[in-house]
């Protein structure tokens, strides 16, 4: 039972199509967060995230698929959930958006054990207990060792949706889009709760197999979410998060993965949460991060024109406190961005639609929607 207790996370949480159950309604959630979003070949726009119960983590928990096909003005009502599970004792938790090269919509998510905090698991919760674990409403959370799922929508774009069954690809915890490399290699990063290195997955066949690494030593985390772009020169940058640190971490790979450099820290403030990093159909670089080394605020926007060695271009979109995990894609020469604000309190779903040329320009405003509220 690979010293977990159980190993019901080893198999798939229910994918529930067109749910139509009432405690899934926008209406009644008390907690949501942790956004995502992907845009397909035809510009219809998914967005995903985590909600369910009070909090994070709950065994209420339900990750949901909503989209919108006239450009955000509105959007479904959940088409998808995964739920946990109370039954198989299961957590279903971070929902992950990505669009593939070939235009397939892949859903990933994570899974990991859990466990009602009474006499007859004492023993159990023991021999899991890897590290301090949350107790929520009854329930722990000590199983930091995570399994990564993935169904896939080929034709995302059609009328009638139909998925892949689940796909276990590794363990770990992905909470940001793979990079696709020139050489069509693609990288994902799962990152390992259980372990001080910065943990890769390299796919050489178009996620067909996915094979996990370890790069070099993390700089202080608990939760070292990673992306990366491919510079010029063909190296590959990785930005990570850290703890208290309070700025990016990054690590550079100059043989297409198979090597890291150690870890440093970029000077790019930022406050122990995720961030989002990629190339933007013009070439250039974006960067998506809070621009403070202590507190969840100031949403920014970060533009480079010379592969991320300066950010000359940096527009604040969102100055409140307790905005969070920015997901972004691109269309149609505008660029997306989705985040959350308030997780238990005002409980928004945010998304932001602008150019290149708007983060350029100072005067430029950059309207924010809200795409749920309860």
């Amino acid at each position: 039972m690979n010293g977990f207790g159980n190993d019901n996370a080893l198999s798939p949480c229910e994918v529930i199509l067109n749910p139509t159950d009432s405690k899934y309604d926008e209406s009644i959630r008390q907690f949501q967060g942790c956004p995502t979003i992907a845009i397909t070949k035809g510009g219809r726009i998914f967005a995903g995230w985590y909600s369910g119960g009070t909090t994070e983590p709950d065994i209420e928990n339900y990750n949901l698929l909503t989209y919108s096909d006239d450009d955000c003005k509105s959007f479904t009502k959940p088409i998808l959930v995964i739920p946990s599970s109370i039954e198989r004792m299961v957590h279903a938790l971070d929902i992950q958006l990505w669009t593939a090269p070939n235009g397939a919509l892949w859903i990933f998510w994570g899974q990991n054990n859990a466990f009602p905090e009474k006499p007859e698991y004492k023993e159990t919760l023991k021999m899991t207990q890897t590290q301090p674990s949350v107790c929520r409403n009854g329930w722990r959370f000590p199983d930091m060792r995570h399994t990564l799922w993935a169904i896939i929508c080929e034709d995302p774009d059609a009328k009638e949706l139909t998925f892949t069954k689940p796909r276990m690809l590794c363990t770990g915890f992905l909470r940001c889009k793979p990079t696709v490399l020139s050489t069509g290699r693609w990288i994902f990063f799962p990152y390992d709760q259980l372990n001080n290195k910065y943990a890769y997955a390299l796919s050489d066949d178009e996620g067909k197999t996915i094979t996990r690494y370890y790069a070099t030593e993390k700089i202080s985390t608990p939760f070292d979410e990673a992306m990366a772009y491919e510079k010029n020169d063909g190296s590959v940058r990785m930005f990570a998060r850290t703890g208290n640190a309070g700025e990016i971490a990054q690590i550079i790979s100059h043989d297409q993965g198979a090597t890291w450099t150690n870890a440093v820290l970029t000077g790019i403030a930022s406050p122990n949460t995720r961030f989002y990093l990629n190339r933007t159909p013009s070439g250039k670089v974006l960067l998506v991060n809070n621009d403070d080394a202590k507190t969840r605020k100031n949403m920014t926007v970060y533009l480079s024109e010379d592969d991320g060695a300066t950010w000359k271009y940096k527009k604040c979109i969102d100055t409140r406190i307790a905005t969070s995990y920015p997901d972004v894609d691109f269309y149609n020469g505008k660029i997306y961005l989705i985040y959350d604000r308030e997780r238990v309190g005002e409980k928004e779903i945010l998304l932001a639609k602008f150019t290149e040329a708007d983060i350029k320009n100072p005067e430029a405003e950059i309207e924010i929607k809200i795409i749920s509220r309860p």
